[in-house]
C-alpha cells in the first residue's frame, strides 16, 4: 500500500512539473511601457498615479485606438510612435484635431521621409526592437535630473527637475517646449486643432523606474509623473475637462509581427516537425522520466544485521590489561587505579564520587596519620614503569585500609 500511494504521488509531481515548465514556456513577459507592467519598464505606476486623481484609464492596441472617436477629455499616451503604422499615427493626429491631448513618448516619424506619400503600411524603421530597454538597467541607473529651463508651457512651468538620464533632448522647432534651452528640450508641445501633441524625448520618462530612480538610497521623487498629471489637467489646481471626467488611454507598444510568423511559417526548430515526431519527442521524454524514477534508488525497510558475538566482561578486562602492558600505558593504568580509589573513598570523605585530588590529599593525610607529601605520591605524581605500577596498587589498598580503618566507630 506505501508502495502504491509514492507511485501514484510521484506520478503527480511529474504531471505538475510538467504542466509548469509547459506553462512558462508559453508565458511571455508583458511589452515595453505597458500600463499593466509592473517591471522597471512598464507603466503601472503612473496608471496608478492618474487613477488615484480619479480620472479613467484603459489598455488599448493601436488598431482599436484608431478605431475610437476621442475628443475634449480624452489623453492619449503612445509610448512607441515608431511601433504604429501610418494610419493610426494619422488617427492620432486626428484625435488631437478633436481636442483630445496625444503624448507621444518619442518624435513620431514623418510618413513622407520613410516611404512615398499615400501609403499607409507599417513604419519600417528600427523602432525599440519589440523588447525595451533593459529593466536592470533602468532599475539600478542613478538619476540625472533636469530642470524646467526655458519652460513657455504654462502648466509644466511650476514643476520640479525630471529624470533625463535614458533620453536626448529634441529640436524644438518653434514649437512650445519645458525641460531645455528653447533650442532643444525634453518635452515639446504643438497645438493641432483643438487639442494638442506632446512629444517626449523618450518612453523611459515615464516608466515606473525612473519615477523615483534614488528610492533605495533615500533620495526624493522626481516629478516626471507629474507632467502627465498636468498636462492631462490633473493637477491639484485644475478645473473640470469640458466634457464629463478625463480619460487616459495607453497605448500598448506591440513590436510588427514577425514575417515568418505572420506567414504562417514555424519560427523556431521544434516547429518545422511533422506532428508526430513532436509527439514521439514528447513521449519520449516521459518514457525516460518514468525509467528514471523505477530505476531511482529508493529506500525500504531497515534490514536487521546479527549482531556482533558478545564477550564476557572477565575476557574483556584481561584484553584492555593485556592491550595496556603491551603499549607500556602504566600511566593510564595508574589513573584508572586512583580514580577507583577516589570513587570508593570520596563519599566517606564527603567529597563525592570525583573529589578534588588536593582535598582527597588533605583528607587522606589526616585520616591516616601520614605526610600530605606522601599521601600526593600516591594519588598525583606520575607513575613509570610497571614495578611502580604494581607498589602504587598495594600502596592504595593499604591507605584504603587505614582510611577505613580509622573511620570505624569505636
Amino acid at each position: 500500500m506505501r508502495s502504491g500511494r509514492g507511485s501514484v504521488l510521484t506520478l503527480v509531481v511529474v504531471v505538475l512539473a510538467v504542466v509548469v515548465v509547459v506553462v512558462s514556456l508559453g508565458t511571455t513577459p508583458p511589452p515595453p511601457f505597458d500600463a499593466t507592467s509592473t517591471a522597471p519598464s512598464g507603466y503601472a505606476a503612473l496608471a496608478r498615479i492618474v487613477a488615484d486623481r480619479g480620472a479613467d484609464w484603459e489598455s488599448r492596441t493601436a488598431t482599436s485606438v484608431a478605431q475610437q472617436g476621442y475628443g475634449p477629455g480624452d489623453v492619449l499616451v503612445v509610448p512607441a510612435p515608431d511601433l504604429a503604422s501610418f494610419e493610426e499615427l494619422g488617427a492620432f493626429r486626428e484625435a488631437a484635431e478633436a481636442g483630445a491631448v496625444v503624448v507621444f513618448g518619442s518624435p513620431p516619424p514623418d510618413p513622407d521621409a520613410l516611404l512615398g506619400e499615400g501609403d499607409l503600411g507599417p513604419l519600417a524603421g528600427d523602432p525599440i526592437a519589440g523588447t525595451g530597454p533593459d529593466d536592470d538597467l533602468l532599475a539600478r541607473q542613478p538619476a540625472s535630473p533636469t530642470d524646467p529651463g526655458v519652460c513657455d508651457v504654462a502648466e509644466l512651468a511650476a514643476l520640479g527637475p525630471i529624470d533625463t538620464w535614458f533620453t536626448a533632448p529634441i529640436p524644438v522647432e518653434g514649437r512650445s517646449s519645458c525641460f531645455g534651452d528653447g533650442t532643444d528640450a525634453y518635452l515639446v508641445v504643438e497645438p493641432v486643432g483643438a487639442g494638442r501633441v506632446v512629444t517626449l524625448s523618450g518612453p523611459e520618462l515615464l516608466a515606473n523606474a525612473r519615477l523615483w530612480p534614488d528610492k533605495e538610497g533615500g533620495g526624493r521623487p522626481l516629478d516626471n509623473a507629474a507632467v502627465l498629471v498636468e498636462l492631462a489637467g490633473l493637477g491639484a489646481g485644475a478645473g473640470p475637462p469640458e466634457a464629463g471626467g478625463r480619460r487616459i488611454t495607453f497605448v500598448r507598444a506591440e513590436p510588427s509581427p514577425d514575417p515568418a510568423a505572420a506567414a504562417g511559417q514555424p519560427t523556431n526548430p521544434i516547429g518545422f516537425l511533422p506532428d508526430g515526431v513532436r509527439v514521439a519527442l514528447v513521449a519520449g521524454v516521459v518514457a525516460f522520466c518514468c525509467y528514471a524514477w523505477f530505476r531511482a534508488r529508493r529506500l525500504g525497510r531497515v534490514v536487521r544485521e546479527p549482531a556482533p558475538v558478545r564477550i564476557a566482561g572477565s575476557e574483556l578486562v584481561v584484553a584492555v590489561g593485556e592491550l595496556g602492558r603491551r603499549r607500556g600505558a602504566t600511566g593510564r593504568a595508574a589513573a584508572v587505579l586512583r580514580a577507583e580509589f577516589a570513587r570508593r573513598v570520596g563519599p566517606a570523605a564527603g567529597l563525592g564520587p570525583a573529589p578534588d585530588p588536593g582535598r582527597l590529599v588533605d583528607w587522606c593525610a589526616r585520616q591516616s596519620g601520614r605526610s600530605a607529601d606522601e599521601v600526593a605520591t600516591l594519588l598525583i605524581r606520575e607513575v613509570t614503569g610497571p614495578e611502580a605500577l604494581v607498589r602504587l596498587a598495594g600502596a592504595l589498598d593499604a591507605l584504603e585500609e587505614e582510611v577505613s580503618r580509622v573511620r570505624q566507630p569505636r
